[in-house]
């Protein structure tokens, strides 16, 4: 009994130490702060503390916008297989842009346009989701495809902007002002926050 015991902590040990061996961050940095993943095929300069989330992904939280009530953000790129919206607060998760459940939800996709870094050429998407209790999830979604997979740089930032029905000043919110006010905050050219991840966007190179 003793010895399948010490077995059991042994094998548990491993997994773990597996799991974490498999979220380790594969990137390099050089002097200058830049990161490079030869495995997942990508290169981004460091605009926060780098985090690999997972096996794809590296996360950084930039400085919170001091304005619009803006709660700290976080800026991601992933090289994946299938293209998908990153909906933590809203939705609980990754939202994969081909199963039926997208669908039911594009109506937060309140724009899509094009951006290009001279690095690359993005699809860019803003998702504004409404989140409960006043709190919404306004995303910036950039995707581009190379060498068969996709690249996707995305901000994240939960933002408390109000809660359709309420009342201000006399007349109540509605979902369209609400999503208005904060697609022009994630539009700002002069938001510190919105200026970062356009730096970070701009440093993200693919090899193709």
């Amino acid at each position: 009994m003793i010895t399948r015991s010490i077995f059991t902590m042994v094998l548990v040990a491993f997994l773990l130490c597996s799991v974490h061996s498999q979220n380790k961050s594969s990137a390099q940095q050089d002097g200058s702060g830049r990161f490079q993943d030869d495995v997942l095929g990508i290169a981004f300069a460091k605009v926060g503390a780098v985090e690999k989330v997972d096996g794809s992904t590296y996360r950084m939280t930039l400085q919170s916008s001091e304005n619009f009530s803006a709660h700290p953000a976080l800026a991601q790129v992933s090289a994946t297989d299938r293209l998908f919206v990153d909906l933590p607060g809203s939705y609980g998760g990754r939202l994969f842009l081909d199963t039926p459940s997208a669908s039911q939800l594009f109506h937060n996709r309140v724009l899509v346009d094009s951006v290009n870094t001279g690095q690359q050429k993005f699809r860019r998407e803003y998702w504004i989701v409404y989140a409960g209790m006043g709190m919404w999830e306004g995303v910036i979604n950039c995707s581009t495809q190379a060498g068969g997979r996709y690249c996707i740089v995305s901000l994240i930032q939960n933002i408390r902007a109000g809660k359709p029905g309420e009342e201000v000043d006399g007349k109540p919110l509605t979902a369209g002002d609400l999503k208005g006010k904060i697609l022009a905050s994630l539009q700002d050219t002069t938001n510190v926050l919105i200026n970062e991840f356009t730096t970070f966007l701009a440093s993200v190179q693919i090899q193709k």
